[in-house]
């Protein structure tokens, strides 16, 4: 099943290369699911449609929008000259930085464009969020068709605002890893001991970019005569 494969660099030429392979009556046995969204072509002009695609497949179980498949009757068609020269001109890291500006938390992306039986494909592969939920933090697209604070969710065949259900279970989900990361840090101390524990912060460490506590065995640390860390 789809659900089962993997979105890293090396699977995705391979995963997408298999998506694409038609049956013996020349049509795609795949179906747009919670974590497939087909389209026929690539067009720059859409990245805000597909960038609401990235956020729904991150705030469920990651996904892939690939390009160059028909819709109805579903067949592998190639994308056209334009359309491969528009995606194979994107700039990642601009990418990246839209994505920053427009969602809450991370969407960890891939891209990749190939040929396969004489004819070109390009997909995007979506990570599955490790923050959730990834919130909408602006308008953008024609229309607005990205509105500030909204959560967008896969649902089957089709990408739409989260609904009660699915954003309980995120939040539920959330709470649970701040407990258990709460509870790792608490063991940490009683197995070293509280008189032997040290709590540090970032201002005491010097850091000024990150919001991130340490707690460090007294054992690991090297003293100077001053009682300064080395």
């Amino acid at each position: 099943m789809i659900d089962d494969l993997e979105t890293s660099t090396e699977n995705l030429e391979s995963t997408v290369g298999a998506i694409v392979t038609p049956a013996a009556n020349g049509k795609l046995t795949r179906r747009e699911s919670r974590t497939l969204e087909f389209k026929e072509q690539f067009n720059f002009a859409a990245l805000a449609d597909y960038f609401k695609d990235f956020a729904a497949f991150a705030n469920n179980a990651r996904g892939y929008l690939v390009f160059g498949v028909t819709d109805s009757p579903r067949t592998a068609a190639s994308l056209s000259k334009k359309s491969i020269e528009s995606f194979e001109n994107l700039d990642s890291e601009r990418i990246s930085g839209f994505l920053n500006e427009l969602f809450s938390c991370e969407i960890v992306w891939d891209a990749i464009c190939f040929e396969k039986d004489g004819k070109t494909f390009a997909a995007f592969g979506v990570q599955n969020a490790k923050e959730k939920p990834v919130i909408c933090t602006k308008d953008e697209g024609k229309e607005q068709t990205l509105k500030n604070g909204a959560i967008y969710y896969r649902y089957g065949g089709r990408t739409q605002v989260i609904r009660a259900p699915e954003l309980q279970a995120i939040i539920a989900s959330r709470i649970e890893q701040t407990n258990a990361a709460w509870i790792n840090h608490v063991q940490q101390v009683g197995v070293a001991g509280p008189n032997k524990a040290v709590l540090l912060n970032e201002t005491e460490l010097g850091a000024t970019e990150t919001d991130a506590r340490f707690v460090v065995d007294r054992d690991c640390l090297l003293y100077t005569s001053d009682a300064a860390y080395e």
